[in-house]
């Protein structure tokens, strides 16, 4: 059993797509097909492919954010779902036990999971 992990985080269409909320674009959208080719991979290794992924509530009054930038990857819309073909990947790939997405309301892929 290895500890290694790909983390792929925040690769949601609010933040990649040209139409997303945040989007840096083009250079973000470049990444899709170099991001599909590590995750199989590291898969085939054995090895951990996590997808640390923002999530935030409309109008929270308790979250900085709230303030600071517009809705984005709010749950259950477009904006949150994984853009392109890492998020074909991901769909094709979830079930599998080294293959997990977890909620995150910080920058950090290491704090602040929502519940």
């Amino acid at each position: 059993m290895t500890n290694e992990a790909l983390l792929i985080i925040d690769y949601t269409n609010d933040f990649v797509d040209d139409k997303g909320a945040l989007t840096c674009g083009k250079p973000a959208q470049e990444l899709d097909d170099a991001i599909t080719n590590l995750a199989d991979e590291v898969l085939k290794e054995g090895k951990w492919v996590i997808f640390p992924t923002d999530k935030h509530f409309k109008d929270d009054p308790y979250h900085p954010e709230t303030k600071l930038f517009p809705p984005h990857n709010l749950p259950n819309t477009w904006g949150r779902e994984l853009y392109g073909k890492v998020g074909k990947w991901y769909e094709d790939h979830k079930d599998n036990d080294h293959v997990i997405l977890m909620d995150k309301t910080r920058y950090s892929a290491f704090c602040g999971y929502a519940s």
